[in-house]
């Protein structure tokens, strides 16, 4: 299937994929060739997301101790964060993904995920 997505969509269904990735079936297959072209299309956009991070962010303690650089909702810069992420946010690619049949996500996926990854099933 060959169609336009925003960064912004595209970042969305990669995040949708990740929990497919384990699967070994056709659902999986599909679902890690869709995560791979989709973290490609978005590598420019990834790097100049982090680089606002690393711009606005501030340290935040993980759950093991680790730091790291994130930015916060109520963070006084994120606004800032989000005004200068918007027009990347919007800009669109045409992205060829792989597509499975409803069918094949019976019994393999629950309906949350099936829900979630809508845009890669079809009748």
């Amino acid at each position: 299937m060959k169609k336009k997505f925003k960064n912004a969509e595209m970042a969305v269904m990669l995040n949708q994929l990740r929990p497919l990735l384990s699967h070994r079936d056709k659902i999986g297959y599909v679902a890690a060739r869709n995560f791979r072209i989709l973290g490609e299309c978005l590598t420019e956009y990834e790097t100049f997301r982090n680089s606002l991070i690393e711009k606005y962010g501030e340290e935040v303690k993980g759950e093991h101790g680790q730091t790291t650089i994130g930015i916060k909702v109520d963070s006084p810069n994120f606004q800032k964060f989000c005004d200068e992420m918007a027009p990347f946010n919007e800009m669109e690619h045409e992205v060829e993904l792989m597509t499975a049949k409803y069918t094949e996500a019976i019994g393999c996926l629950s309906g949350e995920e099936i829900l979630g990854v809508d845009w890669m099933l079809e009748d």
